[in-house]
């Protein structure tokens, strides 16, 4: 039998993605049961034929279990993308209301103190979230810092550097002999993972700080 998830394990099968692009590739639909969205359950059907049969509808097994098409799950992630936006450290509360509100009213919740849905919330809030290690998106997000370099592998680290940042090799010479070296902020998983990959294939020391999609998760790590 298919499990279906609660609101939280909802919110974390999509934080699990990537990227839009993954949630793309990962969910059909989202489908979900009559009720309080707290109290409610989901199902993420893998694709649209798994989604609904040949007349469109969501298959009898799953009507018999309550459930009922809610949102496409890119639409679904923009509704949490926009709530996080405007409310950075957003409670699983809060992200029920902006659903519930853009399933019957097709637009985003406006939350108070937002000049508009599509703002963002003040600098004091996303200064907050950043201390609660709450990143800026519904995704994994990532800072890596070049802590250390063998003075032998500072040529090879300085040409990485240089790539990444697209600065000139001497400007990066310069910076990994002064170290530390900030080597992005915000990256998605993939990216941060391939950095960090590439910079300790030469034996360099990368440090890394996760920032994790919602208040209540752990905080992301790499490999």
């Amino acid at each position: 039998m298919i499990e279906l998830l609660d609101l939280q394990q909802t919110l974390h099968a999509f934080a699990a993605c990537n990227d839009d692009d993954e949630v793309y590739a990962s969910f059909g639909w989202v489908h979900a049961t009559d009720d309080d969205l707290l109290q409610a359950r989901f199902w993420l059907p893998a694709d649209e034929d798994a989604a609904f049969d040949d007349a469109g509808e969501v298959p009898e097994a799953m009507q018999a279990r309550g459930l009922s098409a809610c949102l496409e799950p890119a639409t679904f992630a923009d509704v949490l993308d926009v709530q996080k936006r405007q409310r950075p450290l957003s409670s699983l509360q809060d992200y029920a209301e902006a659903l519930a509100y853009y399933a019957e009213y097709d637009a985003f919740l406006q939350v108070d103190g937002v000049e508009q849905a599509l703002g963002e919330a003040d600098a004091a809030e996303q200064v907050a979230a950043r201390a609660a290690g709450v990143g800026p998106g519904i995704f994994a997000a990532f800072e890596l810092t070049l802590a250390a370099c063998a003075s032998g592998q500072i040529k090879g680290a300085a040409q990485r550097v240089a790539q990444l940042l697209d600065i000139p090799v001497g400007e990066a010479l310069a910076r990994c002999r002064a170290l530390p070296v900030l080597l992005g902020e915000a990256l998605d998983r993939r990216r941060a993972q391939a950095i960090k990959d590439d910079f300790e294939a030469i034996g360099a020391t990368v440090q890394v700080r996760g920032y994790k999609p919602f208040p209540w998760m752990d905080v992301p790590v790499l490999r």
